[in-house]
């Protein structure tokens, strides 16, 4: 069981997280929002391999294409959770375990 001032910082922390999530929604389903999103994946080519096939093998290089990808697929991850009205924070959807 968990302690009362856990339980509200618990909660605490899942209001903002939701509060995160409609924030990414609000800036990226806009049309505005895919119009950057497409232009991200192509410009950090997201779909295609991290180490390109015939070149050298350049660990820096891998590692920037890596990271660039890795921040395309951190913001289609939010806009696939659900976003939760934020006059409806107050009641988180998941259940908080400790």
């Amino acid at each position: 069981m968990m302690a009362p001032i856990d339980k509200a910082e618990a909660l605490k922390r899942e209001r903002d997280r939701q509060k995160t999530i409609n924030a990414y929604h609000r800036v990226f389903s806009s049309k505005e929002g895919q119009i950057v999103i497409a232009d991200m994946k192509h410009q950090f080519a997201t779909e295609s391999q991290v180490f390109l096939p015939g070149y050298d093998y350049n660990p820096v290089v891998a590692a920037l294409r890596d990271g660039q990808r890795g921040v395309v697929l951190h913001i289609e991850m939010m806009l696939k959770r659900p976003v939760i009205a934020d006059s409806n924070i107050e009641e988180p959807k998941r259940k908080i375990k400790k």
